[in-house]
């Protein structure tokens, strides 16, 4: 099904190079709006193919929806994350960048679209060399910055920038001697900006199992091993809500072991 519906985006996207207007197809924009709906709420209860297969139904009857356009993204760079092959992972990445792009294209003036864009962005250098992790860095901040400063209450945004600053701030030692060597340097990253945003994202939503992960994270990685223990501890009393999440549970059961 993955496969089938990736040949599908593939058609959507390659070989357009002006901007395609929007068909209304055979569905109403009424018709529209209620497979958004439903897109959204299957994507919500972590059924992401089928979600996908209602987007790009959406996008099929109106190639320009700005809903469909970046959760399209999303969904691809998400299961592009959880596959094992390098290729079909590439393939998914530079799918879900196509439609972030088109996205900003658009809609300029939506958080989303570049909040989509930074993150397939930040899927891509899980295949990239140092030095072109090193120049992605700098594009993914623009673009989160870009998607806070226009939507600064959805709560992914701030959790995506958090993630990014503890990355920054505490690459490996070869990298920075990489980043010497690449024009614009290093970003600066911070560990007091990444707890912030990180908990900023946890206030805004605080059943979500990733955030208070990615904080347990950021806080092993510093050292600070108390700290990251009662992020654990309360993580393994939440309720499983999307399809990673069990996998969460587990892992925070692992790490929590492991600081004892």
């Amino acid at each position: 099904m993955i496969r089938i519906l990736t040949l599908l985006a593939l058609i959507l996207l390659l070989g357009v190079h002006e901007p395609v207007m929007a068909q209304s197809g055979d569905l109403s924009s009424g018709e529209i709006e209620e497979l958004v709906e439903k897109a959204s709420e299957k994507f919500d209860r972590g059924e992401e193919e089928e979600s996908l297969e209602l987007f790009l139904k959406v996008l099929e009857a109106d190639s320009e929806n700005y809903d469909a356009l970046w959760n399209t993204s999303i969904i691809y760079a998400r299961m592009g994350f959880r596959l094992d092959n390098e290729s079909e992972m590439e393939e998914h990445f530079k799918i879900a960048k196509d439609y972030a792009e088109k996205a900003k294209e658009y809609y300029s003036d939506k958080g989303r679209s570049y909040y989509a864009y930074a993150v397939a962005v930040g899927r891509m250098t899980e295949l990239m060399g140092t030095r072109d992790r090193i120049r992605a860095a700098h594009d993914i901040e623009e673009n989160i910055r870009k998607a806070a400063e226009l939507e600064p209450d959805y709560a992914p945004i701030w959790h995506l920038f958090g993630v990014w600053h503890s990355d920054v701030a505490n690459v490996s030692r070869t990298e920075r001697t990489a980043a010497r060597l690449v024009s614009g340097g290093l970003p600066d990253g911070s560990n007091e900006k990444a707890e912030k945003y990180l908990k900023k994202a946890i206030e805004m939503d605080e059943k979500s199992i990733l955030f208070r992960m990615d904080l347990a994270r950021h806080f092993i990685e510093i050292g600070e091993n108390e700290k990251a223990g009662k992020e654990l501890e309360k993580i393994l009393e939440m309720e499983a809500r999307t399809k990673d999440d069990p996998e969460k549970i587990e892992e925070a059961k692992e790490l929590l072991d492991n600081l004892n």
